[in-house]
């Protein structure tokens, strides 16, 4: 296809994305699109948030001023039930019972948009169960398991018939080691991670990774890379791509700069630690890649600090492009109760990290008596679009960090840009953002609950003066609950130079104001805005 209808492509994708401004969210899928071009990448998630004009309450340096209005976390609402549960030995259900696995069922959940399906790697440990521990039998005490669904709630798990167990093929493991090599996965067959891939003349769709062991007398593990064409029959690619590095990761697309992310503990950080008589704890590092084979060096983007516990690590991390920024899935583990849960951060850089919302749990354990009630932990991968809220699973298990106990996969939703609010009641809240310099048109479209209030807008000067049409009593009030609902300002009768919905503002320095009454604000969205968030830090 040449270049010009490739540029006449993705300006149509991008009118479409304009064009859906009232409650009709658009989920880009970059993997159609590129089918749509007849081109490949290997940057091609089923599903991506990225949107570099929207602008989450997530962010606290976004607004620079508050009245009477409250910020608030949003916690994931959780389904029931479990979805997936233990119900054979090779998911360490032993005498009828599952009370012997290690670790909640460390999981990846994908939408295939080629079979419409989703697809479920999760793993099964279980230290108890003594295996063989060479091709083409299973590992020693650990399966990675695989299961389908049609609305990620339903699953069936089919015969993959690849893995000997008690003698049989009939189960549903998946087997990440090549059998052409001698390598052996450190952590038996747990699978990490496994993201849409594609390159021009390959005919894999899916990479995964492990962390594996390798005969080599200086380079002994590391994470390692698996390539697939179904999911189900893997390549491991030797030696591992990064070395000594990877008990515990995950790996993210990043498809705004096209690169991949990969967060773990770093080997040496460790080395850092003794040599400056600091006591080590697990904690969170990141490398790129725009191949997967090629890393820049490990760097620690964040430790737990003295706004912590003093028993807090942080076990790992998962990273979701989303907005103008990245939204990190925090697994933090508290070493006295030897319990986990997910925290929420945040980074406009990858290298600076927000723990936000004053490090109270996104996704909370369960009751005392509860499955999931001692160790909660998201799988490695976007949330998927249902709607106006945002699908999530997650790992759960009943008794503390690698004792035997009960494990399953559960799930649950969140609003849609819904991670953090600015609420006010019946009294009227006031927020005010930072500086926005304009670059072009521009128009407000507001993720709101006002169903049973009322929000109004406000354009300023730099000072904080409202800016002529753009005041709040030229706006139109939005009622209702809209995860996209378009702020339109009044139009007079003759008036060519009225505001409307469609702003001009000749490169000026501007804020918005937002007053809410009995409202939620999670997000507004503007192009041709940028915040300039060195006057935030000041």
């Amino acid at each position: 296809m040449s270049r010009g209808v490739n540029q006449a492509l993705e300006a149509m994708v991008e009118t479409y994305v304009v064009c859906q401004l009232v409650d009709q969210p658009v989920a880009f899928n970059y993997y159609d699109i590129r089918r749509m071009n007849g081109g490949s990448s290997m940057f091609n998630p089923a599903h991506t948030w990225a949107e570099p004009d929207l602008f989450l309450m997530a962010d606290e340096e976004i607004i620079e001023k508050s009245e009477n209005a409250l910020r608030k976390l949003c916690s994931i609402q959780k389904h029931p039930d479990p979805v997936i549960i233990p119900e054979k030995p090779w998911e360490g259900m032993i005498g009828g019972q599952a009370t012997s696995l290690q670790d909640p069922f460390y999981s990846i959940v994908l939408w295939d948009p080629v079979e419409a399906i989703f697809k479920c790697w999760y793993n099964a440990y279980d230290r108890f169960v003594n295996r063989a521990n060479y091709l083409p039998f299973a590992n020693q005490g650990s399966a990675c398991c695989y299961a389908v669904s049609p609305d990620g709630i339903n699953w069936e798990k089919p015969l993959v018939r690849k893995v000997l167990y008690d003698g049989s093929l009939e189960n549903n493991i998946v087997r990440f080691m090549s059998g052409g090599t001698s390598d052996t996965c450190v952590l038996a067959e747990q699978a990490w991670n496994v993201v849409p891939y594609g390159v021009e003349g390959s005919e894999d769709r899916w990479v995964a990774t492990v962390y594996a062991a390798y005969d080599d007398p200086l380079y002994s593990k590391g994470i390692a890379v698996c390539f697939s064409q179904d999911g189900l029959e893997w390549r491991m690619h030797f030696p591992p791509v990064l070395p000594l590095d990877g008990d515990c990761h995950s790996l993210a697309v990043d498809p705004v700069n096209k690169q991949f992310l990969m967060t773990t503990r770093s080997h040496q950080h460790a080395n850092l630690c003794a040599r400056w008589g600091r006591v080590w704890k697990r904690h969170i590092a990141l490398a790129k890649s725009r191949d997967l084979f090629h890393w820049t060096p490990m760097e620690t983007v964040l430790e737990a600090d003295d706004h912590d516990p003093e028993d807090t690590h942080l076990y790992l991390m998962y990273i979701i492009p989303y907005g103008h920024a990245y939204i990190g899935q925090l697994l933090v583990f508290n070493t006295d109760k030897m319990v986990l849960h997910e925290q929420l951060t945040l980074s406009r850089d990858l290298k600076n990290w927000q723990r936000v919302g004053d490090r109270k749990p996104l996704l909370e354990r369960g009751e005392d008596d509860a499955w999931d009630s001692k160790h909660v932990a998201l799988t490695n991968n976007p949330p998927h679009p249902e709607g106006d809220r945002m699908r999530f699973w997650y790992g759960g298990a009943s008794a503390p960090h690698y004792q035997a106990g009960y494990a399953a996969l559960g799930t649950g939703t969140l609003r849609r840009d819904g991670f953090v609010c600015w609420e006010a009641g019946q009294r009227e809240g006031v927020i005010t953002t930072i500086p926005l310099r304009t670059t072009g048109p521009t128009w407000i479209i507001l993720n709101v609950d006002a169903g049973r209030g009322e929000v109004f807008a406000e354009v300023t000067d730099r000072e904080g003066r409202p800016i002529k049409g753009c005041r709040r009593t030229d706006c139109l009030p939005i009622r209702g609950d809209h995860v996209r609902a378009l702020v339109n300002f009044k139009v007079e009768d003759k008036d060519l130079f009225s505001r409307g919905n469609f702003m001009r503002f000749g490169g000026q320095e501007i804020r918005f104001r937002f007053y809410l009454r009995n409202a939620r604000l999670f997000a507004f969205k503007s192009p041709n805005v940028e915040p300039l968030w060195d006057e935030a830090k000041k």
